[in-house]
């Protein structure tokens, strides 16, 4: 009965004994403190104590259980830099090298600020690209290796082949970027960085390496480009004949894709020495 004599005294009139004590009581002569709900009043201060003790008894059984639930429930690390992610063989090759990744300071720093545990941030990035993954919404990762392999394999050349083409492809990107016509000087950087960039694919060393046979076999070589293309054929020869880039006096030309090539000469003249011979 201590939560009843502890209360007890809310009950007791002014100046006098408690209800129920029979000194100055009387039926009907008690009146309920202001704010005690009408299904918890009874017609004496021992009734309405009956009445509120169960209430009370299970109210504070949710309230421990409440506390021994949030006392449970996960914490967030002490700082940002605490938290840890394990991609595991699916998501390894979309995430790399994570301690070098500025995504994932930022990743860390929402995390700590909403309060995720180092659990529910695992589970969440999981759930996240999981799935994107198994849908196809994720570009594969660039590998060079990989592409490497495949351009070798569309190319057909060796090793030392493979390593001769991607220099003149990347000669040949330079070169192209800086004759282009129409392109202001403020955009040729960005224009010369996106030819450059076909170089590092395998799909764009095929393009670039199309590109340059193909005008290649119309007597055309870009400026910049390796010389490393074989010797002229005829054909090659019978064009350049009048091509104002195999004459010195046009070092000058106002036209790039005139200008004299010293390259290009030395191969012509190689090419009509053969030819005589």
């Amino acid at each position: 009965m201590h939560f009843l004599n502890s209360i007890r005294p809310v009950f007791a009139p002014e100046g006098g004994a408690g209800a129920g004590s029979g000194e100055g009581s009387g039926e009907g002569t008690w009146t309920p403190p202001e704010g005690i709900p009408a299904e918890f009043v009874g017609t004496s201060a021992d009734e309405t104590l009956a009445k509120l003790l169960p209430a009370y008894t299970e109210t504070h059984s949710r309230a421990e259980g409440l506390r021994t639930k949030v006392a449970q429930m996960p914490t967030r690390p002490d700082t940002s830099d605490a938290y840890t992610f394990d991609p595991g063989d699916k998501l390894k090759p979309w995430f790399g090298d994570l301690n070098s990744d500025p995504i994932w300071g930022h990743t860390r720093k929402a995390a700590h600020e909403a309060g995720l545990s180092q659990d529910q941030l695992q589970k969440f990035v999981s759930g996240v690209y999981g799935p994107m993954i198994d849908e196809g919404l994720l570009a594969t990762p660039y590998d060079p290796a990989t592409e490497l392999k495949t351009f070798m394999s569309e190319s057909g050349l060796d090793q030392k082949g493979v390593e001769q083409a991607l220099l003149n492809n990347e000669a040949f990107a330079k070169g192209l970027s800086s004759q282009l016509k129409g392109v202001s000087e403020n955009m040729k950087p960005e224009i010369q960085a996106l030819l450059v960039s076909l170089s590092d694919t395998a799909a764009g060393n095929v393009l670039l390496r199309a590109l340059s046979g193909r005008l290649a076999e119309n007597g055309i070589r870009i400026s910049g480009e390796s010389g490393g293309n074989g010797v002229l054929t005829a054909e090659d020869v019978k064009k350049l004949h009048t091509d104002p880039r195999i004459d010195p006096r046009n070092r000058n030309h106002s036209d790039p894709d005139k200008r004299f090539d010293e390259d290009l000469r030395k191969r012509y003249d190689e090419a009509c020495n053969q030819s005589r011979n």
